[in-house]
């Protein structure tokens, strides 16, 4: 398994990478191509991909803020999940990254119920504030999440310059 950073559009996976974010978030969670293309100008943003034998196992978008990883968007290929590249490309995230971050649904039904267990596995916790995506797009509403840190709950202080800083790297162009 190995990880590469996707720096443009013409990278050789950029679409294969594309492809899965499109299919694994719904729309309200993700950025156009164009929006997503000028992302990749941004020194603290980052698009991982992971892949074995040239097939494209996971994407994983995330920032760079402050003291913080903030994963963004972390995705395993449809065709493989179920055969733990979830645990092993988080494994080795974790491993690369400090202070990682992360935001997940509101846990309302199985799947999201699942995914709270995934993260809590690798020592993820809830924090209890009341907690909003910051829109991707003007004119959209926020998205209530959950807020998820490795480790320990973020104290009051850390969670507001966390978001104040997510706030800004997310709308400086």
């Amino acid at each position: 398994m190995n990880s590469i950073y996707l720096k443009n559009k013409n990278d050789p996976f950029f679409n294969k990478a594309w492809q899965l974010y499109i299919e694994s978030f719904p729309l309200e969670e993700r950025r156009t191509l164009e929006e997503q293309e000028q992302l990749l100008n941004k020194k603290n943003y980052k698009m991982l991909c992971y892949i074995k034998n040239d097939i494209l196992l996971s994407i994983v978008f995330y920032w760079k803020i402050s003291s913080y990883t903030f994963l963004e968007h972390f995705a395993i290929n449809s065709s493989l999940r179920g055969q733990s590249y979830g645990s092993k490309i988080l494994e080795k995230f974790i491993e690369d990254n400090e202070n990682i971050v992360l935001e997940i649904e509101p846990i309302t039904d199985k799947i999201s119920e699942k995914r709270l267990k995934f993260y809590e596995k690798f020592n993820f916790v809830v924090n209890n504030y009341e907690h909003y995506q910051i829109p991707f797009r003007e004119g959209e509403k926020e998205l209530r999440l959950l807020l998820m840190s490795q480790e320990k709950p973020l104290l009051d202080n850390e969670y507001k310059e966390l978001y104040k800083q997510l706030f800004l790297s997310l709308k400086q162009n």
